[in-house]
């Protein structure tokens, strides 16, 4: 039986490992390229020169975090002392980072299945197990180097330790576990705090040998002094693994406390910064709807399902716990497991900073209750169907869910419930984009053949900056900024960050659209090229003279047009620009193509480019000086039929014919 148990335990840490680990080196999240990179580097830094207090970071505070960080560093350091690797990146470093956190979310969930499968039947905590392991929301949040799904497991550990205790003769080694978690669980991220109350009061309610279960006063209080010294010794276990393992605390114990609970106040406390977006509009807190939606879309079918399967669950725990006393423990954890998700979730939405991965500690308990309502299925159909075997459904969950994470791979964030719509639709309810898919605009970026004429700006830019050869400066850069391009992320246009920038940006095609899983993560556009006198002229609603600029140069005239390709114009066109003087005579003209001899003809011309290429206009070499009027249009140089001027200022058909734009009168000098 132990063996069994043994190797299913390294089953469940391998199918746990292998969707996180492979492929790390893939894109940045957010808080990866502004905070936790910096920071693990700082903290391992700290720790090699013996500055204890410099070990502190963030008022997270992250120190499960960046010490599994720096296991990954060392890691590296060794590959590459042996010579396997050569030096890393940031994208390489960062994978080498996220290792050791992938090897920890491995041993945590195969622990906790060790632990689960003591509370509850087999089939139960396999398929919890299991669950966990493959989860897409889960596995999204186990591959980065951050904090949700680390706090998650060392919550469902602590939750489990401490369940585990109240069942068993000797509590104190169990409760010294759950001590440990417990701490564990506040160095991760402060939410843990909620943690501490929810523990207090399972001791005091939870069934256990020696207790009295009834509410009469001297049973309460007779369970009262069994809770509280065990409580106590809990508590005592968290604080000493706190002051062993958080340095800080060995040099300047105020300075992590100050900063941990300022972190609560100032951070959690209100709204996010940046904005938020929830059902279609931006706003700062979604509101008490944001944790229920959000958690039915970060559901797969069949964690769906099983959830569905617990009002058959609780009819046949009524029927089955008074004639089989061994389930009476298993419906005491699961119920134990609710309250923890309702208590969390509830704790959580009363905060009016929200984000969905906030709710990622309840996801364990969440899945084991969708664990026990599959298996309360299995059993239904078993009585009708003798030769019904579980086997085959938990075939049907591990093929399915293997099946989500090879085909969402590397972009497990954007998983959501298909049977929602999936992204198309979350996209439009739910703020998204934590920088994954950078990588993918960037190899779109580093192809184009002007990528080094200019930076880029974007909103995210330490995300995209790795994948491309210029400078990447923030959105707010537009006007300062030598910029070529422009990424517009979804998350910002969500949030309705800088308004006013971005309608500037927008206000051409963009030239690249990234779409992963039925979402659209980013647009990138090309700026539109500068130029000192308007025009706004469209040649056959295809293309678009936003306007031009002169200089006049000995013996000719430089005229730089800005073009905006608003749809591909058929055929190859040619420019024609002429110069007239006062009394309407042609003196000076000039016939090209518009992108002269270093850009492909108009047809190959792609909706969204920015065009502009000087044309030299020869001027008479007795030109008096004067004003001057210039006129330009588009002709098919083999029928000779000009463009049609589809918008903007006409030029005088009497001078220029049909179909020129007036570009304005100029003063030229001799």
């Amino acid at each position: 039986m132990q063996q069994r148990i043994l190797v299913f335990a390294i089953t469940i840490a391998l199918t746990a490992l292998i969707p996180r680990l492979i492929g790390l080196a893939d894109f940045l999240t957010t808080d990866e390229a502004y905070t936790w990179i910096r920071a693990t580097e700082r903290f391992v830094g700290a720790l090699a020169a013996g500055r204890w207090a410099e070990t502190h970071q963030i008022g997270h505070p992250g120190v499960t975090l960046m010490w599994l960080g720096a296991l990954g560093l060392q890691l590296e350091r060794w590959a590459l002392g042996m010579g396997w690797i050569g030096p890393s990146n940031q994208l390489a470093l960062l994978s080498w980072m996220r290792i050791g956190p992938v090897l920890a979310h491995a041993l945590l969930i195969s622990s906790a299945y060790l632990l689960l499968q003591r509370l509850t039947r087999p089939t139960v905590a396999f398929t919890a197990a299991l669950l966990w392991a493959t989860s897409p929301f889960l596995v999204a949040h186990g591959r980065l180097l951050h904090l949700d799904a680390l706090l998650a497991e060392f919550c469902t550990l602590a939750l489990l330790t401490t369940i585990r205790a109240c069942y068993a003769e000797r509590p104190r080694p169990w409760l010294m576990a759950a001590g440990g978690f417990t701490s564990l669980a506040l160095l991760t991220k402060g939410p843990a705090l909620i943690l501490l109350p929810f523990l207090g009061l399972l001791l005091f309610f939870l069934p256990g040998p020696g207790r009295p279960n009834g509410w009469q006063p001297m049973a309460l209080l007779r369970r009262l002094g069994w809770a509280l010294p065990h409580y106590l010794l809990l508590l005592a276990v968290a604080s000493g693994v706190s002051l062993l393992i958080w340095p800080v605390t060995w040099a300047a114990p105020e300075l992590g406390i100050r900063s941990y609970l300022g972190e609560i106040i100032n951070n959690g406390g209100r709204p996010n910064g940046d904005g938020q977006f929830f059902l279609g509009s931006s706003n700062p807190d979604p509101g008490p709807l944001f944790y229920p939606i959000a958690g039915l879309y970060r559901l797969t079918p069949f964690e769906l399902l099983g959830l569905l399967g617990l009002p058959l669950l609780a009819w046949r725990a009524l029927r089955l716990c008074s004639l089989n006393p061994q389930l009476r423990r298993e419906q005491v954890t699961l119920l134990a497991l609710a309250a923890f998700v309702l208590f969390w979730s509830l704790v959580m939405t009363a905060g009016a900073k929200k984000f969905d991965r906030y709710i990622l500690p309840t996801w364990p308990a969440l899945l084991t209750l969708s664990a026990a309502g599959m298996a309360a299925g299995w059993a239904w159909l078993k009585e009708r169907r003798p030769a019904f075997r579980p086997l085959l459904p938990l075939v049907a969950l591990v093929s399915m869910q293997g099946a989500s994470l090879a085909w969402y791979h590397p972009y497990h964030l954007s998983y959501f419930n298909p049977l929602l719509g999936g992204g198309a639709v979350a996209q439009r309810l739910f703020l998204i984009g934590w920088g994954e898919g950078m990588e993918q605009v960037g190899a779109w970026l580093r192809a184009r053949p002007d990528i080094g004429h200019g930076q880029i700006i974007s909103a995210l830019p330490p995300t995209l900056q790795p994948f491309v050869p210029v400078p990447v400066q923030e959105i707010r850069a537009l006007d300062t900024a030598n910029a070529n391009y422009a990424v517009v992320y979804l998350e910002s246009i969500q949030r309705a960050d800088a308004p006013a920038i971005y309608a500037r940006i927008q206000q051409t095609i963009p030239l690249y659209t990234l779409r992963i899983h039925g979402i659209e993560y980013a647009h990138v556009y090309q700026l539109p090229r500068p130029f000192t006198t308007p025009v706004d002229a469209e040649f056959s609603a295809a293309l678009r003279l936003r306007g031009f600029s002169t200089r006049q140069e000995p013996g000719k005239l430089v005229v730089t047009p800005s073009w905006d390709v608003r749809a591909t114009l058929p055929g190859d066109h040619f420019i024609f620009l002429h110069l007239y003087n006062q009394d309407g005579l042609r003196i000076a003209q000039v016939d090209l193509p518009p992108g002269g001899a270093s850009l492909p003809p108009t047809s190959q011309w792609q909706p969204g480019e920015q065009v502009s290429v000087p044309i030299p206009l020869d001027l008479p070499a007795d030109l008096p000086p004067g004003r001057y009027t210039l006129t330009l249009g588009l002709y098919d140089p083999v029928s000779g039929l000009r463009t049609p001027l589809s918008a903007g200022p006409v030029a005088d058909a009497a001078w220029a014919g049909t179909d020129a734009a007036l570009l304005g009168t100029i003063e030229l000098t001799r």
